[in-house]
């Protein structure tokens, strides 16, 4: 059975939807906008550090397959 999504990066992404959706629905606010801009790029690292986890597993998975057709 695959296993579900990274919890800490299903949950990251689905706080960065949100703060899209604020910068695209509501009134500019300099102060607001700047800590959501921040909180932004700290999620935005956290699912960079997810993904890159899982390519480099991908990449580990592709070679163990490969290895063993040889």
């Amino acid at each position: 059975m695959p296993k579900k999504a990274n919890p800490e990066f299903s949950k990251a992404f689905k706080e960065l939807e949100q703060l899209a959706e604020w910068f695209e629905n509501e009134e500019p606010d300099l102060d607001k906008g700047l800590q959501k801009f921040e909180r932004a790029m700290e999620l935005a690292g956290t699912c960079r550090e997810a993904l890159a986890g899982a390519e480099q597993k991908i990449t580990e998975i592709k070679k163990r397959f490969q290895q063993e057709g040889d």
